[in-house]
């Protein structure tokens, strides 16, 4: 997890290929249908973090997609990476697992999350690099949006957490060895 432009996908893909494990990108399982879902309620395709409908009613359901399609992986034996921010649900310490139990996931699947920390000015460059539509609202009022997501921290509880720093090389490596503590099973990072 981390905010827009952190690196997220970079490490969670990294991590995916390292781990051998099922990579689950929250756009990829719901973007194009939240973009149509908005389309259809008569907002703008691509807007999210100021619009009521997406936050109120999309995101629930886009993130409840996530959670079911790991779950569907995680009964196959396979670990999973999911990535996504989480920045609405960052302060629920309940957030984790009750997401996990509402999509059913094997009891006892050990979790990590992975929380990727990129600085103020890597994270600015690299929206402005990318330029996709749905960052202009984030650069056009950059300290609002550096304020409210790009600073917060994760309060779930249930899981091992791990900051990576991704203003250079990130030490994934680390983090791979995690999986392999006291000969358990995979953990499935987040």
């Amino acid at each position: 997890m981390g905010p827009a432009g952190s690196g997220k996908s970079y490490v969670a893909r990294e991590l995916a290929h390292k781990l051998r494990a099922v990579y689950l990108d929250k756009d990829s399982v719901a973007g194009e249908l939240v973009d149509a879902a908005l389309e259809l309620a008569g907002r703008q395709a691509g807007g999210r973090e100021d619009d009521p409908t997406y936050i109120e009613r999309l995101m629930p359901a886009e993130y409840a997609a996530l959670f079911a399609t790991a779950a569907d992986n995680l009964r196959l034996g396979l670990p999973v990476v999911l990535d996504a921010p989480f920045a609405a649900y960052l302060g629920d310490p309940d957030f984790l697992i009750t997401s996990a139990d509402r999509a059913s996931w094997p009891t006892g699947t050990p979790l990590v999350v992975v929380e990727v920390r990129t600085s103020a000015e890597t994270v600015r460059a690299r929206l402005i690099q990318r330029a996709l539509p749905r960052d202009q609202a984030k650069l056009a009022d950059w300290p609002a949006f550096w304020q409210r997501l790009g600073t917060q921290d994760c309060a779930w509880s249930g899981a091992q957490h791990v900051v990576v720093d991704n203003d250079d090389e990130p030490d994934l490596d680390a983090v791979v060895g995690l999986t392999d503590d006291a000969g358990r099973a995979r953990p499935h990072t987040l």
